[in-house]
């Protein structure tokens, strides 16, 4: 199975600042993907995608010797244009992979066993796999002043999170309709999705401030 998965990160200009910060001692992109590097068989298989101007910066915060062969690939700005240029890099290869991971670099702290339960379902014929948690929160609907005007039923909500693994052939046809979320656009060409269970550690970094927090959580887990 790993020697038919691409891994892919697009990190458009809104997400170039979050990939340089640091978690424990490494940028947060070096550390996704690290990770993703634990899915394939080629490192050649990850490939960033970011805005023609930030490829440098990218480059630089992959320079280890050991992630050389990651590709890096001027995209677009936005997340569906950085992805758009990857599917198309990855379906012009002579001997393209049958599946892609896309992992967003914002969540760096996901574990291998979500990754591994994403790449088991695509092997099982899913065509887009998502990691989802329950919803555990209280969720209102408010009008048009703001003003709360139901309880919603929570136990029919999931949040979604990343790495989401595709077939190739269904990223394909998901970017081509030019929607700007892969899952409104699985969804309007209807894609059946699988969904696997989440990680409740996988935390979001949005600022240098949350990378205290996940620096502790990291600790937390020695």
């Amino acid at each position: 199975m790993t020697a038919q998965l691409s891994a892919v990160v697009p990190v458009p200009p809104v997400a170039a600042d979050i990939a340089r910060y640091r978690l424990d001692g490494s940028a947060v992109l070096e550390k996704v993907v690290r990770a993703l590097l634990e899915s394939v068989a080629d490192p050649a298989a990850v490939v960033v995608a970011c805005a023609p101007a930030h490829v440098d910066i990218v480059e630089t915060l992959l320079a280890d010797d050991d992630l050389e062969a990651v590709q890096v690939l001027a995209g677009g700005t936005d997340w569906m244009q950085c992805l758009a240029a990857v599917v198309t890099h990855i379906a012009r290869q002579a001997n393209s992979a049958r599946y892609v991971l896309v992992h967003d670099v914002r969540q760096p702290l996901t574990s291998a066993a979500v990754r591994d339960s994403v790449v088991t379902a695509l092997g099982e014929g899913a065509e887009m796999v998502l990691p989802v948690l329950p919803v555990t929160d209280s969720v209102k609907a408010v009008d048009a002043q703001g003003a709360v005007t139901a309880t919603l039923d929570r136990s029919t909500l999931r949040t979604a999170q990343f790495p989401r693994g595709f077939a190739t052939a269904r990223l394909v046809r998901i970017v081509d309709t030019g929607t700007a979320d892969e899952i409104a656009a699985a969804l309007a060409t209807g894609a059946p999705i699988t969904t696997v269970e989440g990680d409740p550690h996988a935390f979001v970094v949005e600022s240098r401030s949350d990378t205290v927090f996940v620096d502790a959580v990291m600790s937390s887990r020695r």
